[in-house]
């Protein structure tokens, strides 16, 4: 009786590992080869799964699709028509599906997955279209315009040569220098930018904001998180819900709001400008050229019972005020430098002005 009982468990278990090599076998590959010329396009369209690209120096376009269901074989197109090589996949099965493409640099991509990660490994010299429901995107340099959007998931860029729209719906995104102008969002990670080439529009909805040097305007907000700026060319308008605003060698004029931080920032005003500085209740420390031709004026709120001698060592400078005016809550202090000029004005609820030489 006992040896009988073991020989069904034996056999059930064989059963069973056979079982398994019946489905694993269920799985299988396609690939197919096409040779290729400069303006080329790659088209990939997949329901799931992940796209590995690599680049090569061949003129040809190798692609394998990996564990195909059996049951999806007839969702899968991969086939050359004149300049475009297309690849799709409708299945629904293919659980374990990924791609491996091994292309040349010079070919145009314009892949979307619905939800699997996108790299390429390798610097691409055409034109970027890449989208995916919900997966994170792994770049090296561009050569021409870009468009990257992912549900939620994080964005990793090299250098950009072309104007770029990068957006995801949750993760962080990382860019090197862009030479062209740029839009970049994240509904709450942290962004990283490098130099930018042209304007640059950065949001996020909960993250901090890092760019380097903007040859141009620049517009960067975040719903939470602290802004930090190397350089602009042009009008830089920055806005966050709560941290902290650090603005270095700007040379045009400047917005800065912030609800609960405080605010630095080193100014260049260019000729017939109009800055202004609010926080609700941090600390602004302004720097500007003694040589500069501004009006600046500076609000701090005081509350009803504070000395007029105590208000005054709340707004410092490196400059003669020109008026002090202490009119109900507010204590102000106006400046003319160098005859006057490009208007500034500085207004905290509830810290401290410095204005200082720069």
């Amino acid at each position: 009786m006992k040896k009988q009982f073991i020989t069904k468990n034996l056999l059930s278990l064989v059963l069973f590992i056979l079982s398994g090599f019946l489905f694993i076998s269920n799985a299988s590959d396609k690939e197919k080869t096409f040779n290729v010329t400069k303006g080329d396009i790659l088209e990939v369209s997949t329901s799931n799964g992940n796209v590995n690209i690599s680049i090569w120096n061949k003129d040809q376009a190798y692609i394998k699709a990996i564990n195909i269901d059996e049951d999806d074989l007839n969702d899968l197109k991969i086939e050359q028509t004149g300049n475009k090589i297309y690849v799709e996949f409708k299945g629904q099965d293919s659980d374990d599906l990924y791609f491996e493409i091994s292309i040349p640099a010079y070919l145009n991509l314009d892949i979307s997955s619905g939800a699997g990660n996108i790299s390429v490994n390798g610097n691409v010299a055409g034109k970027v279209d890449i989208s995916t429901g919900g997966g994170n995107i792994n770049l090296k340099d561009v050569g021409d315009k870009l468009t990257v959007a992912t549900g939620g998931g994080n964005v990793s860029i090299g250098n950009i040569s072309g104007e770029s729209e990068v957006s995801t719906g949750g993760g962080n995104i990382s860019i090197g220098d862009v030479k062209n102008k740029t839009e970049v969002s994240t509904g709450g990670g942290n962004i990283t930018i490098g130099n930018i080439g042209g304007s640059g529009e950065v949001s996020t909805s909960g993250g901090n904001i890092s760019v380097g040097k903007v040859s141009g305007s620049a517009e960067l907000s975040t719903a939470g998180g602290n802004i930090s700026l190397d350089g602009a060319s042009g009008k830089v308008e920055t806005s966050t819900a709560g941290g902290n605003i650090n603005l270095k060698n700007i040379s045009g004029s400047i917005e800065a709001n912030t609800a609960g931080g405080n605010i630095y920032a080193e100014l260049i005003p260019t000729a017939n400008t109009n800055s202004e500085f609010n926080t609700a209740s941090g600390d602004i420390n302004l720097k500007i050229p003694s040589d500069a031709r501004v009006s600046i004026e500076a609000t701090v709120y005081v509350g009803k019972n504070m000395s007029e001698a105590d208000a005054d060592k709340l707004i410092k400078s490196d400059f003669e005020p020109a008026t002090v005016d202490f009119h109900k809550t507010n204590f102000i202090k106006k400046f003319v430098l160098n005859g006057g000029g490009s208007n500034i004005e500085l207004n905290t609820a509830s810290g401290k002005i410095k204005i200082n030489k720069k």
